[in-house]
């Protein structure tokens, strides 16, 4: 009874054991890591059958190829293998194949209903049959060893499949490279046709205009043979009416010369008041140009004068300085003895009335400058306005005197330009005549270009034929490939969800050959257009034959008649030769005439520029003396202030250690003050003997030109020939241009020397305040 209690002891606790594992397993199943631990728990369960190593095997199996559906699913077969045969194999292989998880479950379940059936059994009084559960035990490892053995082979033959999948893909994938790379060139191809098809499209265009071109040119042709009849027919009226034109216009030339003789004489008059007024103007641009000196000087004096004041307000405002110090010295000075303050009160007082006196008569001074300057002024502006009147009269004689000479030139140009349109008519008359019998001639080439440009175009044609029958088939040749690739996408479609994007290219390909189909099915379209377009050409040119024939027989007629046309323009011609004749003599005078007058007026010119260049440069060398003795005057106050620096130092041990100190720094600052003015002294000394040098040259230059106007005034040279001309143009351009450069340093030496006389000022001042 010991033995059943212990047993039946231990067969409660393996109970409870398997009710703790089963609820492991429960809890492990929502977890990963599943087949391991519900291997663990059969070889717990039953020591002497081991049944997890038949669960290590096929979890072995099912880790080393955990994807082996979706392999078999996403990689794609061959073509060899068909999709039903790949089914069944799938589903098989699903049934033969139990997880380990149901397996561990299966034998949880039979041990636990052994364990039951052991139990009731053992409270039943009944013996344990443990053989039974061992046989049941032996076929389940029987059953799942023949499984392994399925699972084995099974995975065996996918393992092959799968690698064959794999090098099928790599080949379908080499293939899909290549027929890329085909279908690039391919492409390319396609262009280049293109282009080759524009620019044929380009050439039936440029075909098409130069047809309708040459049909207009026919139009035109026929109305011009219209209109030469009807010209031919005007010409012998016109014939008429300019032999009358011609005995008229002889009446017309003779009065013309008497009229042209008129005119010579008043112009020769015209001239010579012409000569007068311009006399006249040049004595009165002279006096404004004295004028202008005067007013220059007097601005010159005005400037002095101003300066001068502005020295003496300078003067009174240091007195005033003077008179405060003086103040201040004698507020110091009522500390000390009444003598000495009494005295130096007296000699303050009589030096501030003697300084009160030179103010009112420097303000007196001022003032009649002004009022001078005022006075002056009023005189001038009197004076230019009267220069204005008589320069406005002047000016409207000249304009009405040229009015009357442009009157008759213009008299002169209507009477030439008359025998000109006479002379052309003629011409035109005499082209015409030859025209006509020139367009037969052009009208049999253009006839035989026609047919070339059409033997031409038939040409083209043939070869567009050609060329579109290739296109057609290499188009056919593509979409066959097309249709292939289609296929071939379409399965690889249905294997590979991961070669989408190769499926949306090769559909844009298509895109674009199916429209490269629809443009050749257009051009085929504009090829027959085009084929039509030539027939009618051929019609068209048929009918331009015809027609030129017709118009071939009027120009033979039209050909005689001009025959008979050309005997009397002859006659015509002789008598315009003689006509031309005396107007060329008439012309060539006229012409001389002008040569002349346009002579002596740049003479004229010159003369008055190069009288207002001497002027400008004497002006130039008064100012340039004028600079050099402000020049002088400024080295002479510059030795004055040093003399005045000088004492200043001598009286430097009277004054206390502060005053020493400002008189140092004040000495300091005015030494570079006198430095900074001795270097510009020297700048502007250099830039005076420029300018001299310059106005020398100038001098020169205008002593040679003066020179080469009295050559060229000479009364047997009237005529200056284009190079002289030329030349003094350049030197007076070179003149004006060192003139404008003089006077810019001639302003810029004017600043400078007004800001000498400041700084001189003012280290007047300051030597003064250091003297004091």
């Amino acid at each position: 009874m010991a033995d059943v209690v212990s047993s039946t002891l231990s067969k409660k606790d393996k109970l409870a054991a398997a009710r703790k594992k089963l609820k492991r397993f429960k809890e492990k199943n929502k977890t990963p890591g599943q087949d391991t631990k519900s291997s663990s728990t059969r070889s717990s369960v039953s020591p002497s059958f081991n049944p997890s190593i038949v669960g290590e095997k096929t979890s072995s199996v099912t880790d080393q190829n955990p994807h082996l559906p979706d392999l078999h699913i996403n990689e794609s077969y061959p073509e060899r293998i068909s999709d039903k045969s790949k089914k069944q194999l799938l589903s098989e292989m699903l049934k033969m194949r139990p997880t380990a998880s149901t397996e561990s479950l299966h034998q949880l379940s039979q041990h636990i209903n052994d364990l039951l059936h052991e139990s009731n059994a053992i409270i039943n009084g009944e013996a344990p049959v443990e053989n039974s559960s061992v046989a049941q035990l032996e076929e389940r490892n029987r059953e799942l060893a023949a499984l392994l053995e399925k699972h084995i082979q099974a995975n065996e033959q996918l393992n092959v499949q799968v690698q064959q999948l794999r090098d099928q893909s790599q080949q379908l994938q080499n293939e899909l490279h290549e027929e890329k790379q085909s279908f690039v060139d391919k492409q390319r191809d396609v262009g280049s046709l293109k282009d080759q098809l524009q620019v044929h499209i380009q050439t039936i265009g440029i075909l098409v205009a130069e047809k309708t071109e040459l049909q207009s040119k026919i139009d035109q042709l026929k109305k011009q043979s219209d209109q030469r009849l009807d010209e031919i027919e005007e010409m012998g009226g016109r014939l008429r009416v300019s032999r009358q034109r011609i005995t008229e216009l002889e009446r017309n030339m003779s009065s013309i010369n008497s009229s042209s003789q008129q005119y010579e004489k008043n112009s020769k008059g015209y001239a010579k008041d012409i000569d007068k007024l311009k006399l006249e103007l040049y004595k009165s641009n002279q006096t404004v140009e004295e004028l202008q000196q005067q007013l220059s000087e007097l601005n010159g004096k005005l400037s002095s004068k101003v300066s001068d004041c502005l020295a003496h307000e300078q003067n009174v405002e240091d007195l005033r300085k003077k008179l405060e110090m003086a103040e201040l010295y004698t507020q110091q000075l009522s500390s000390q003895s009444d003598k000495e303050s009494l005295k130096l009160i007296d000699s303050l007082q009589q030096e501030r009335e003697e300084y009160i006196k030179k103010v009112e008569h420097y303000q007196e001074a001022f003032q009649t400058v002004t009022n001078e300057r005022n006075q002056q002024s009023e005189q001038y502006q009197h004076y230019i306005d009267q220069l204005q009147q008589q320069t406005q009269s002047l000016t409207n004689q000249v304009t009405s005197l040229t009015d009357e000479r442009e009157k008759l030139y213009s008299e002169q140009h209507e009477a030439e330009s008359k025998m000109h349109s006479l002379r052309r008519q003629l011409e035109k008359a005499e082209s015409q005549s030859q025209c006509v019998s020139i367009s037969s001639s052009d009208l049999q080439s253009e006839i035989n270009k026609l047919r070339a440009d059409y033997e031409e175009l038939a040409k083209r044609h043939e070869t567009q034929i050609r060329d579109n029958a290739q296109l057609s088939r290499f188009l056919d040749e593509k979409e066959n490939k097309i249709m292939d690739l289609e296929s071939t996408v379409g399965d690889l479609k249905e294997e590979s969800s991961n070669k989408a994007q190769l499926l949306e290219n090769i559909q844009s390909d298509k895109t674009a050959l199916s429209r490269a189909l629809t443009q050749n099915k257009d051009l085929k379209q504009q090829l027959a257009e085009l084929q039509n377009g030539f027939v009618k050409m051929s019609n068209d040119s048929m009918e331009l034959m015809t027609k030129l024939q017709s118009e071939e027989h009027r120009g033979h007629e039209l050909a005689d008649r001009l025959a008979q046309q050309e005997d009397e323009l002859k006659d015509m011609r002789e008598l315009l030769a003689s006509r031309d004749l005396k107007l060329d003599e008439i012309q060539k005078c006229a012409d001389n005439l002008q040569r002349e007058n346009y002579q002596q007026e740049q003479i004229q010119d010159r003369l008055r520029h190069y009288e207002a260049q001497a002027q400008l440069v004497e002006t130039l060398q008064r100012e340039l003396s004028a600079s050099q003795d402000m020049m002088n005057a400024l080295t002479t106050q510059n030795s004055e202030l040093r003399n005045m620096l000088v004492k200043s130092r001598d009286n430097k041990d009277i004054y206390d250690e502060s005053k020493d100190e400002k008189s140092d720094t004040i000495i300091g600052s005015l030494q570079a003050t006198i430095c900074q003015l001795e270097a510009e002294r020297n700048q502007l000394i250099e830039n005076l003997n420029d300018q001299r040098n310059l106005s020398d040259n100038l001098s020169v230059k205008v002593a040679d030109v003066e020179e080469q106007l009295k050559m060229t005034t000479n009364p047997d040279e009237n005529i200056v020939s284009r190079v002289e001309f030329d030349k003094l143009k350049k030197t007076m351009e070179a003149i004006q241009e060192k003139y404008t450069r003089a006077m810019r340093d001639k302003a810029d030496l004017s600043d400078k020397a007004d800001q000498l006389e400041h700084l001189v000022l003012q280290l007047q001042g300051e030597t003064d305040t250091i003297g004091m």
